[in-house]
């Protein structure tokens, strides 16, 4: 298995080096990306690596018009399925306690990762078609969305010639290096799977509901970012509801977490061991502020000192 990531890395690494081609041609194929995530009725396997970490994914597309819902198994570790349904998603997840289930925000997954909208991403990145690549035994389209500033990733993506279904999916730092890749094993498309149109039936260990009333306000947010998401959750292992606040350009994502702060909080900054993941948190009077991002430090910091108390 790391032999095939080594070859998806060295086939990638001159597929990225695009051109620039005119708006129109580039902007429509990357809406035809989008939309073939959605829209597309498929199934297959895909390897997703992270670092020296990698899984082995399912998935399964039931898509009916505009409106889809998808169905993720991982194959190895902790045994997980993913259920997605239009904007948010939940996880079943299988321990020695039994089942249960846990509600994700957002329901974004490989290979639907693009915004619904793809003309939001023009003000922020610049995007280039390269050549013809192949992936799991098919011809795809590479594509390029190249950073305009420093407060987002770069993404290289190579879709399908004939219907535009992402094959594979890297994320790059400013160096172009990779910081996740996902890459299809096998895929077969018009396959109507046996996802369930609707979430099971079960209560799940996270409620939501929206802030009425917030502690904090956000002053500052790079450009192209915009709230999608401030509701009030319990999470694990913390005894009251936590502010949970969600920011994105479509698709780098910054969140804010705020709660009570114990006695004895220290303000902490760092990176996630796979470069791609920035966190740092704040003492704000009686509380304490986190802020995570899959976006690069300069963005999850410009945020978190953006932060104030009402």
């Amino acid at each position: 298995m790391k032999y095939v990531f080594a070859l998806v890395a060295a086939l990638a690494g001159p597929a990225w080096a695009g051109t620039d081609t005119p708006d129109a041609d580039a902007a429509a194929w990357l809406q035809r990306i989008a939309d073939a995530s959605r829209k597309l009725p498929y199934e297959g396997i895909f390897v997703m690596q992270m670092g020296e970490r990698m899984k082995t994914i399912q998935v399964e597309n039931g898509a009916n018009g505009s409106t889809s819902a998808s169905r993720l198994v991982v194959l190895d570790g902790q045994q997980r399925e993913i259920r997605c349904y239009r904007n948010e998603s939940v996880t079943l997840v299988w321990d020695a306690k039994g089942q249960r289930l846990e509600r994700r925000l957002g329901s974004r997954h490989f290979p639907d990762l693009l915004p619904q909208n793809t003309a939001r991403l023009a003000d922020n990145y610049i995007v280039r078609l390269g050549g013809v690549d192949r992936v799991a035994g098919q011809e795809c389209r590479t594509l390029e969305l190249v950073p305009k500033d420093q407060y987002r990733w770069g993404y290289v993506l190579c879709a399908d010639q004939s219907n535009a279904l992402p094959l594979r999916a890297v994320m790059v730092d400013g160096q172009g290096h990779p910081l996740v890749q996902y890459a299809f094993t096998s895929v077969h498309k018009g396959v109507s799977g046996k996802v369930d149109s609707a979430p099971p039936n079960m209560s799940p260990t996270d409620e939501m509901r929206p802030i009425e009333a917030s502690a904090i306000s956000v002053g500052f947010l790079p450009p192209g970012f915009a709230k999608e998401v401030a509701i009030k959750r319990k999470l694990p292992n913390r005894s009251g509801e936590v502010e949970h606040w969600v920011f994105s350009d479509g698709l780098s994502h910054i969140s804010i977490f705020v709660e009570p702060a114990p006695k004895n909080v220290v303000s902490m900054k760092g990176q996630s061991s796979r470069g791609m993941m920035n966190m740092l948190t704040r003492k704000l009077g009686s509380y304490q502020v986190t802020i995570l991002g899959d976006a690069p430090w300069p963005a999850v910091e410009a945020v978190a000192m953006g932060v104030v108390l009402r």
